[in-house]
């Protein structure tokens, strides 16, 4: 069965891969093409914010694990949101030069961030939550 880990790791590497996607039409100045990729990667944070915060923070919490990387993690979801926020403004200027400069932050906080969880977090929630993996798994799939 998968773990944890592995289905939010995979997670990671689908908004990354929107990120990129975003990133290089921006640079090739294609602003129909990043609006598409950037709002397909939004979402997709979105998407994956919901699970963690709707689904895998709260039973985490239920189960008694540590409450101290999940604060982490909910503060800096708010700083990646602030981020998404004025890209999604750049991206609507088609401003190359601001998009770039948030896009370089965002990058080094989502790989700081990403770390984070699936080196300490993720591994936390198998081990704690091994007994309701499936009934959070029909849950996070439902998002």
């Amino acid at each position: 069965m998968t773990t944890i880990a592995e289905f939010m790791t995979a997670k990671h590497g689908a908004c990354d891969d929107e990120f990129a996607v975003a990133e290089e039409n921006a640079l090739d100045g294609n602003w129909g093409k990043t609006e598409t990729a950037f709002n397909a990667f939004h979402n997709g944070m979105a998407q994956h914010f919901k699970i963690e915060e709707d689904v895998l923070f709260p039973a985490l919490a239920s189960a008694g694990g540590p409450s101290g990387p999940v604060q982490v993690m909910l503060m800096e979801h708010t700083q990646i949101r602030g981020l998404l926020d004025e890209m999604a403004a750049a991206v609507t200027e088609k401003n190359e030069q601001e998009y770039s400069g948030l896009s370089e932050t965002l990058l080094i906080v989502m790989q700081q961030h990403n770390h984070k969880e699936e080196n300490i977090l993720y591994p936390i929630m198998d081990q704690i939550l091994s007994k309701e993996r499936e009934a959070l798994f029909v849950r996070m799939q439902a998002i």
